[in-house]
C-alpha cells in the first residue's frame, strides 16, 4: 500500500513550509473580496498563512505584496480590513 502525500504548502509571512492542514487559507474572489477558506473548495487565488501574529503582519506589510500574490488590485482599506479579520479570528482561537 502506498502512503498518501501530505500537501506542503509556503506561509506567506515567514516563508516556511508546512502541511497544508495547518495553515491558514485565504482567497480573493471574483468579486476582489478577501475571505477566510475553511474548506480548500473556493476557487480563486490564494495564499497561505501561519496562525501566528507577526506572520500576518508581515505578510499584509503592504498592500502591494498582497495584490501581487494573489494577482489582483485590492484597495488599501480592503486589505488592511481584513487583517484585522484574521488577527481578531486568531485572538479567538
Amino acid at each position: 500500500m502506498q502512503k498518501t502525500k501530505t500537501p506542503i504548502r509556503t506561509c506567506i509571512g515567514c516563508r516556511s513550509k508546512f502541511p497544508q492542514k495547518t495553515l491558514i487559507r485565504f482567497v480573493c474572489n471574483a468579486g476582489q473580496i478577501l475571505e477566510i477558506e475553511g474548506s480548500k473548495k473556493l476557487p480563486g487565488r490564494s495564499a497561505y498563512l501561519c496562525h501566528s501574529k507577526s506572520c500576518i503582519d508581515n505578510a499584509f506589510k503592504t498592500p502591494k505584496r498582497i495584490n501581487a500574490l494573489l494577482q489582483v488590485q485590492l484597495s488599501k482599506s480592503a486589505i488592511s480590513e481584513f487583517q484585522q479579520t484574521l488577527i481578531e479570528k486568531e485572538n479567538h482561537r
